[in-house]
């Protein structure tokens, strides 16, 4: 794949006041503009830094396969261990390494047999309720829903208030992470107490799940067993915090925005649930049937191009090296978006289409592997990568088996980017029964 360098411009040729006035109004747009600036290597000089947006799969790869031993978590994701501690998402070299191998069993393939059922009980629940004809709020529905699966799925038991408890704390951290993760001195935390009371609550709540589980599910045994004493108690509380908030959260944005595709493509959803009444007729999905369930699969990596979740990776380079011809000093943050190479055309064509059938005309051999890279990649890719998956397949062919969607607006969701990319604001549709 031919890439597009521009590596005979000048040093600096985007300013940085004007590069981060543009990321302050909208950072989906400013890395676009970058992008399309200063093509597949684009270089902003930050403080006493330089920030390097890389926008082709080789380079991507590059950064989290071929090199990936000179690259650290970048500098936002290290400050959430604010909130997460040293867990599986914020920990590095052999630490992370040693955590993965540990923790990995909890999430093989053959664990979705035991998930499965959990995810179509919590969803045939939760739908029960719906009425016909009625406006539903998708983006707090898909939220509770996904929470109570991650409940279930990874602590054996969802106490009561437990989802609310959990909700409440994280819009709270949603809204004032940004802030509370700047270099700040510890006196000036103070100044967001609500955001403290929220950190308090969540880790109330990891701890009561961890001292009493009904079950002990995959995860809660490979923490408890602690083999080896390879974890901490600070560790231990560390990993299932982030399960509970990653497990859930990210996998409720990509069923929001599917259903914000679905409703606005009535065609596509026509598809997918003459797919759905073809493979499960009036059942439930088996673990047989998520392969089967195609188009559905279709759609669920469609709206993952085009609102992912995660909509941009920080790394940080440990000692000086070279990508595509750049010289990447020690020190440099390098960013991969997922959101501008998703939506790029030398590799989707039409890309801001929504068009699931790209995915059985993709030709696979001759699509770079990083031109789709929603669960990161290499050896720190999303460990529920499967669990998320074959949730989102799992969510969307039982309610699709009852329930048609309609949008309450003309227009598909602005998309806001935050920790997340999350609408900007909360996803309200009409649900008409089969």
């Amino acid at each position: 794949m031919e890439t597009n360098l521009v590596l005979e411009q000048p040093a600096y040729k985007t300013s940085t006041f004007h590069f981060l006035w543009n990321v302050f109004r909208n950072p989906l747009d400013a890395l676009t503009d970058l992008a399309h600036e200063q093509g597949d290597i684009a270089r902003v000089k930050l403080r006493r830094r330089d920030l390097f947006l890389l926008n082709h799969p080789d380079f991507i790869e590059q950064v989290l396969v071929r090199q990936a031993e000179n690259f650290i978590k970048g500098t936002s994701l290290q400050r959430a261990r604010i909130i997460l501690g040293e867990g599986l998402l914020t920990s590095e070299g052999d630490v992370h390494l040693t955590q993965r191998r540990a923790l990995q069993p909890a999430f093989h393939r053959h664990k979705m047999e035991e998930y499965l059922p959990l995810m179509n009980e919590n969803t045939h629940t939760h739908i029960s309720k719906w009425k016909d004809g009625v406006q539903v709020d998708m983006s707090g529905e898909m939220m509770r829903l996904t929470l109570n699966i991650a409940l279930w799925s990874f602590f054996g038991s969802a106490p009561e208030g437990t989802a609310e408890r959990v909700g409440d704390s994280m819009k709270t951290l949603v809204r004032l992470f940004p802030l509370a993760q700047m270099p700040l001195p510890e006196s000036a935390r103070s100044l967001f107490p609500s955001f403290k009371e929220a950190k308090a609550d969540l880790s109330a709540v990891t701890e009561a799940l961890l001292q009493h589980p009904q079950t002990e599910r995959a995860l809660i045994h490979i923490l408890k067993q602690n083999n080896d004493g390879q974890f901490t108690d600070e560790q231990i509380h560390s990993h299932a915090l982030t399960f509970l908030l990653a497990g859930h959260e990210t996998t409720a944005l990509l069923l929001t925005w599917c259903w914000d595709m679905l409703a606005h493509h009535p065609m596509a959803q026509s598809i997918l649930q003459a797919e759905v009444d073809s493979v499960l007729g009036n059942r439930l999905p088996m673990p047989e049937d998520i392969q089967k369930l195609s188009y559905t699969h279709a759609v669920v990596k469609e709206t993952l191009r085009m609102r992912p979740p995660a909509w941009a990776l920080g790394r940080e380079a440990v000692h000086d090296c070279e990508i595509g011809g750049q010289h990447i000093p020690a020190g440099s943050t390098v960013l991969m978006s997922q959101w501008v190479t998703h939506h790029d055309s030398r590799f989707f064509d039409v890309p801001l289409h929504f068009r699931p059938e790209r995915w059985f005309d993709l030709d696979e051999p001759l699509t770079p592997r990083y031109s789709f890279f929603p669960f990161g990649g290499g050896s720190r890719v999303c460990i529920g990568e499967h669990f998320a998956m074959t949730e989102a397949i799992a969510v969307l062919a039982i309610i699709a088996r009852r329930w048609s969607i309609t949008p309450t607006q003309f227009d598909l969701a602005k998309p806001k980017p935050s920790v997340t990319l999350r609408p900007e604001r909360n996803l309200k549709v009409i649900v008409t029964r089969r």
